[in-house]
């Protein structure tokens, strides 16, 4: 199966809030309420605020295929960072969404792999990320690439209130 990563831009709008959409609900449909997940998808995944967020010169993302079918996409943004972080030059994936049939495909890695490298290009000396402190999947991904918790924060998905991990990687010194 041949992966690749490629720039997204604005007519991958649909595609972008179709695979957000998509992969968010098979993800967390089991343990929210039908309620919560369709006041969240609805806020976040409509072409509107995808396309403002491609727009948005702060953001970058990226699209990932598996033999030319769409399976995720990652969002990166630099405007955003923790006290933590003391000040340092930090970039945040705000998205890393894959979705659940092409997990064991490494679509994630490629994904993950060119926001390590976009973000050492551009002189980053962090990369964070938040996520979901029972996606322990997902945890364990990160850590393998060398993330570690340095936080939590709240997560608002319609009336329910989740808590997230923030997680931190070095990328220079």
């Amino acid at each position: 199966m041949e992966i690749t990563v490629r720039l997204a831009m604005v007519d991958d709008v649909p595609l972008i809030t179709r695979i957000g959409y998509d992969t968010f609900y098979e993800t967390w449909k089991d343990v929210n309420t039908p309620e919560d997940m369709d006041v969240y998808l609805k806020k976040s995944f409509n072409d509107n605020v995808i396309l403002s967020d491609v727009l948005n010169p702060t953001n970058t993302f990226f699209i990932g295929f598996a033999d030319n079918i769409p399976a995720g996409y990652v969002k990166i943004r630099r405007d955003r960072t923790y006290d933590e972080l003391n000040g340092e030059s930090a970039i945040e994936i705000e998205r890393i969404y894959v979705y659940n049939d092409f997990h064991s495909k490494k679509v994630g890695k490629h994904l993950m792999d060119e926001s390590i490298r976009i973000s050492k290009e551009e002189g980053y000396k962090w990369l964070w990320l938040g996520v979901n402190v029972d996606n322990h999947k997902a945890i364990n991904f990160y850590k393998k690439y060398g993330f570690e918790i340095f936080g939590e924060k709240n997560f608002q998905l319609g009336e329910a209130v989740d808590m997230d991990y923030l997680m931190k990687k070095k990328l220079r010194d």
